[in-house]
């Protein structure tokens, strides 16, 4: 097939993006889309107009006014220079502003909207706390790790984790805060609230301080709204959600240094006393289904709360402190 000059060959390009070729055009355009030419105008085509058909001044101006103005700047070949020219054409796509001057610095320098995000990890033993650009206060638990924008945009304020957070959440209700987890995605304007996903729990669990949140899973489906004192578990492979009343207490103290036990299973306080204490814990025989009620105060000595377990519920255990990596602590029934 002759190969088609450029201009013909953006002409029908643009025309086809903008859904304004007539059945000559159209056959004409099918003919281009088997050149390599026309391979890649049509891509880099689309990829303008994907990129730019949000835009209010795109829907604001005359596409065709503007293209005849564009298409006779091109033929000025002594007045435009060559890379400028090359621009000009993927203008047309999208028509992003009136004049050669405003639309060709926009066109060289056009880079992708992405916001960056920062990552913060804290280590297994700590815990952190951090103010957000908008004056969120985030606690963060150890063996967390956070990601959030330097700053937010003007639509969504959306943040990223695994592991627990707290969020006390400012108000903004032209711009909803999004926590995005591996299992879900919790929905505020302004609110307190408790989130843990830990990768190696089996369940995302969200519990509701103060305000309302809405609880969707991955694929956008709304799975609750919580109002206070709710709480939702999400079983990360089934998706079964399970909505209860809780004493928030029991689930947002630890931003305090405290943590309130009420008849929990051994098993579970374990893996938060690994959290804590940075340790690896075994459990031999039945041990984990000792149910364990009290508070445990962050900056005791783990070998003193043994002790007062030792003591109380008849355990004994054996503390082996390594010097290259984490110490371990085997626990079993008298």
């Amino acid at each position: 097939m002759k190969k088609m000059e450029n201009d013909s060959i953006w002409e029908l390009v643009v025309g086809k993006v903008n859904n304004s070729l007539d059945a000559e055009g159209e056959a004409a355009f099918e003919k281009i889309r088997e050149t390599e030419e026309g391979q890649k105008a049509w891509r880099k085509a689309q990829q303008i107009y994907l990129k730019t058909s949000g835009s209010f001044l795109a829907q604001k101006i005359d596409k065709e006014k503007n293209w005849k103005y564009i298409d006779s700047q091109i033929g000025r070949r002594t007045l435009v220079p060559k890379q400028v020219i090359h621009f000009l054409k993927y203008a047309a796509v999208f028509i992003a502003a009136l004049t050669i001057g405003v639309l060709a610095p926009k066109l060289l320098n056009y880079q992708t909207q992405q916001t960056a995000f920062n990552n913060i990890e804290v280590e297994w033993g700590q815990m952190g706390k951090m103010t957000l650009s908008d004056g969120t206060q985030v606690w963060l638990n150890a063996g967390t790790n956070f990601s959030y924008p330097t700053t937010f945009g003007t639509k969504k304020r959306e943040v990223r984790l695994n592991g627990e957070a707290q969020f006390k959440v400012v108000q903004n209700s032209k711009a909803p805060f999004e926590v995005q987890t591996k299992s879900g995605v919790v929905k505020v304007h302004g609110t307190t609230f408790n989130v843990a996903s830990y990768d190696d729990s089996p369940e995302l669990i969200v519990t509701l301080i103060e305000g309302e949140v809405t609880v969707e899973n991955n694929n956008g489906s709304r799975l609750a709204t919580l109002h206070p004192s709710e709480q939702i578990s999400i079983n990360k492979i089934t998706g079964e959600a399970n909505l209860r009343k809780v004493n928030t207490a029991f689930y947002s103290s630890w931003v305090d240094g405290k943590i309130l036990l009420n008849e929990t299973k051994f098993s579970d306080l374990a893996t938060i006393l690994q959290r804590w204490y940075n340790v690896e814990i075994s459990l031999v025989g039945n041990v984990g289904d000792i149910r364990i009620s009290g508070t445990i105060v962050r900056g005791k000595s783990l070998d003193l709360f043994l002790k007062i377990l030792e003591r109380m519920y008849g355990i004994k255990y054996e503390l082996i402190i390594n010097a290259n990596k984490k110490d371990e602590v085997t626990i079993y029934k008298n």
